[in-house]
């Protein structure tokens, strides 16, 4: 009697453990919601939503973010996107802040709810609590990024892949397959995919429970190993066919540059399994016993979750080897230092934490020896030392957010330019057209302003090309600039007696120095 009163109160003060972290973590996102700017995706996708509501056409008005000059900008060159995150961002960035807020309150939510349908909410509460102080998710949630919304739909999908489960009939089939590729479809529409593509997903599913109701079909179906072995190879497959029919953008990169996308594949899963996977998501106190309990398992479930997750894992990996690949040739970038640049893209494994964590729940519910971390004493103290690893990068992450040198900057051309006038800004390569467009965010009413910005990278000759009185092929007229913006690190060696300039400092975290606002007008600063 004593030790079952002993070990109630035990759970009891564990289960308060868990709810304090969860609101602690919900705290950790309101701050980051006040203390972030808004991410330089997220800018470039409101830059493209405003062009939306202007012209009805979802187009970048100062030119693609990966122009034909890989020095410069064109905003000529603009090409329509018909999917994407714009299509759920709010025009002005406090009720951006609040959406991302919004989305990461559903998706603890959501990840209780699951939890709670098949028994456990206690346990749902757990999960949510190491989502909730999840430093991808806080990061997410201050920069307004899509990983949130496409977590919510990759539950989803695991919510459509489970209806078989209870409702074993061509009509469960049916309501499986279609559920979960919608979901499918949702999330290549946030990421700016055809999301029609969602039938291939639609129909897979469709064929692997049919083939369940098939007896010798039975020990494929119901293999969480085979599962993953035809998940992992099966997507490979797929991707590299896609990559040689491919004669351009991201994936043609594979055939055209093997040996770089070879390297980056390697890198890539390093950065998205060991990284952003097993220590970011504190797997690696557990994931290794279900691993093991894995292979020794027969459900059908078990296996189409397996199935699942490995498939988006190694798609995308896959995609982020090819995107780095693309970008360092587009760039003409350094290659080591540009997979450094972008490694925090393995933060994309972030959609597939909850479907993980469930994942185990429901192994240890059909073999209860299997380590969790809610039921296991043994790894108490390796998931509390996950989590106190964690946390400095969640309190960094919330209380310093994003700040943007270009906010000064914007601010100061805001008040100093008249309309109809252009603006030139000089950043390096990566990265130049997506702090260009933090500028069309921060500028009041850069479109009824007519107001254009141009970007140049320090090695293209600007200056030249500036006094040149003539425009250069698949670049942007230059020749009406009163306005130049140099980013930290950037010299103007000979400017003209007539151009005078100031200064501003960009902190440390947005790699420090001076930058300089040039102008053959009179500057004023407030």
């Amino acid at each position: 009697m004593e030790d079952t009163m002993s070990l109630t109160n035990e759970q009891s003060l564990k289960q308060r453990n868990w709810v304090f972290l969860l609101i602690f973590g919900l705290l950790l996102n309101i701050i980051v919601s006040f203390t972030s700017d808004l991410g330089l995706d997220t800018h470039v996708h409101m830059a493209r939503d405003s062009s939306l509501a202007e012209s009805k056409e979802a187009t970048l008005p100062w030119g693609h973010t990966r122009p034909l000059d890989p020095m410069a900008s064109d905003p000529e060159y603009a090409p329509s996107l018909d999917f994407g995150w714009y299509h759920f961002l709010p025009s002005l960035e406090n009720n951006v802040h609040l959406l991302g807020f919004s989305l990461m309150c559903m998706l603890i939510s959501i990840t209780i709810l699951i939890f709670k349908i098949y028994g456990s909410t206690a346990n749902g509460i757990s999960v949510a609590a190491i989502v909730a102080i999840h430093p991808t998710f806080i990061f997410a949630t201050g920069r307004v990024f899509p990983e949130v919304i496409v977590a919510i739909f990759t539950v989803l999908m695991i919510f459509g892949l489970l209806i078989y489960e209870k409702w074993q009939s061509w009509i469960g089939i049916l309501s499986s397959s279609i559920i979960s590729g919608l979901s499918m479809g949702l999330i290549l529409f946030v990421k700016g995919i055809n999301p029609w593509y969602c039938i291939v997903v639609t129909f897979l599913i469709l064929l692997w429970h049919s083939a369940d109701k098939i007896e010798k079909w039975n020990e494929f179906t119901r293999s969480p190993s085979f599962a993953i072995k035809i998940g992992i190879f099966g997507t490979l497959i797929g991707l590299f066919f896609v990559a040689i029919i491919s004669d351009s953008g991201t994936f043609y990169t594979v055939k055209s540059e093997t040996l770089r996308f070879t390297s980056a594949l390697l890198v890539a899963s390093v950065d998205v399994i060991l990284i952003y996977g097993l220590f970011g998501m504190i797997l690696w106190p557990f994931i290794g016993n279900n691993l093991r309990k894995i292979w020794g398992i027969n459900s059908h479930e078990i296996a189409g979750m397996v199935g699942l997750i490995s498939v988006l894992t190694t798609a995308i990996i896959f995609y982020i080897a090819a995107l780095w690949t693309y970008e360092s040739k587009l760039w003409e970038a350094d290659w080591p230092w540009m997979m450094w640049t972008m490694g925090n893209n393995g933060r994309y494994i972030s959609m597939l934490m909850v479907p993980t964590f469930f994942m185990i729940y429901r192994i240890h519910q059909i073999d209860p020896n299997t380590v969790t971390p809610f039921t296991a004493k043994k790894k108490t103290k390796s998931m509390l030392l996950g989590i106190c690893l964690i946390i400095p990068l969640s309190l960094l992450t919330a209380i310093h957010g994003q700040t943007m040198w270009t906010d000064d900057a914007a601010e100061i051309l805001s008040d100093n330019m008249d309309n109809g006038e252009d603006f030139l800004f000089v950043h390096d390569a990566t990265l130049g057209m997506h702090y260009l467009y933090t500028f069309h965010s921060e500028i009041d009413e850069v479109y009824s302003r007519d107001i254009t910005g141009h970007w140049r990278d320090p090695n293209s000759e600007w200056e030249i090309e500036l006094f040149s009185e003539e425009e250069w092929s698949n670049r942007g007229n230059l020749s009406g600039i009163r306005w130049i913006v140099l980013s930290p690190g950037i010299e103007w060696e000979n400017p003209p007696e007539e151009w005078g300039y100031i200064t501003g400092r960009a902190d440390f975290m947005n790699g420090g120095g001076e930058w300089k606002i040039y102008s053959n007008q009179i500057i004023i600063q407030s």
